[in-house]
């Protein structure tokens, strides 16, 4: 799944409000990655009631949990026990989602 920036920031704007308690309060302005070392996200927040612009750099780990809350808010399923890594595909963040089925061979007579 590949997500535009306004969707990433959608996708962290939405966490801000379900979890206050794990983000700076304020509205996320900007968000953009680097892939240099490790793939991280950035994000800008404005304070509420100041113009201050303070910048938060985030892993892996909180990227998917941005945008996995993200899918689950906008009704698109992800199976649990799938394997999932995060890309940068074309400048846009990408959640990669893979899952191993099982294929039954048809007994013999």
């Amino acid at each position: 799944m590949i997500f535009s920036n306004e969707a990433v920031r959608e996708a962290v704007q939405l966490f801000a409000t379900a979890h206050p308690d794990k983000m700076p309060h304020g509205q996320v302005r900007r968000v953009w990655t680097s892939p240099d070392p490790d793939l991280c996200l950035h994000v800008q927040i404005e304070k509420i009631g100041g113009r201050d612009l303070h910048e938060i750099r985030f892993g892996q780990d909180k990227i998917a949990a941005f945008l996995i809350l993200f899918c689950r808010k906008n009704k698109i399923p992800l199976p649990r026990s799938a394997e999932k890594f995060l890309e940068i595909e074309n400048g846009c963040l990408s959640l990669v989602i893979t899952k191993r089925i099982m294929a039954l061979t048809p007994a013999r007579p």
